[in-house]
């Protein structure tokens, strides 16, 4: 998937899937494989599916809210992504809410979600691509490209994800991020 090898890695995950139908971790990789690949109405039946087999899975539900936001269905986003940080309060998924809420006009609440994924990191680790998400929502460009070069630097999980990820699309059209990937891509074939 990180190579964008988008039907190879949609095989391999349905082949999973076929032998084991029950698993919800299985189920949801397919779901967000297909988000990635940008086969966002497929993604979304898929992971209702997933949350068939589990409703308090915390991570089809936002993974559900990150194919509903790529599909412009903000408001249903909106929705998972609230049920998600009712499951587990993570800084990770409120500021994917954050970035929902903006595309719906609230900015007020996408500056008190900042405020408080700020006042967590400093008790608790938050990723910088949450911050990053956050103020890009915002229209704050540069600050949002301080907190990519962080999780960069930090050699966090994300990077290898960024040219593949929707999260990230609206950063996606500035040189800035087609040069980040670029150097991603460089450090990994090092």
């Amino acid at each position: 998937m990180a190579m964008g090898r988008f039907d190879e890695a949609i095989a391999e995950s349905r082949r999973a899937e076929e032998l084991d139908p029950l698993s919800p971790v299985i189920s949801m990789d397919v779901g967000a494989n297909l988000t990635r690949a940008r086969r966002f109405s497929e993604a979304i039946a898929q992971l209702n599916r997933t949350l068939t087999l589990d409703p308090n899975f915390y991570a089809a539900r936002y993974a559900l809210g990150i194919a509903y936001h790529a599909n412009g269905q903000y408001e249903d986003a909106i929705a998972e992504f609230r049920k998600a940080v009712g499951l587990d309060d993570d800084p990770w998924v409120k500021a994917l809410l954050a970035r929902s809420l903006a595309k719906s006009g609230q900015r007020a609440e996408v500056l008190k979600i900042l405020a408080e994924i700020q006042s967590e990191s400093a008790h608790r680790y938050v990723t910088s691509a949450a911050f990053a998400i956050a103020y890009a929502a915002l229209g704050e460009k540069d600050k949002a490209f301080v907190w990519l070069e962080r999780e960069v630097a930090e050699r966090a999980s994300r990077p290898p994800l960024f040219s593949v990820n929707p999260v990230f699309d609206d950063l996606r059209d500035d040189a800035r991020f087609q040069d980040l990937l670029h150097r991603i891509a460089a450090a990994k074939s090092d």
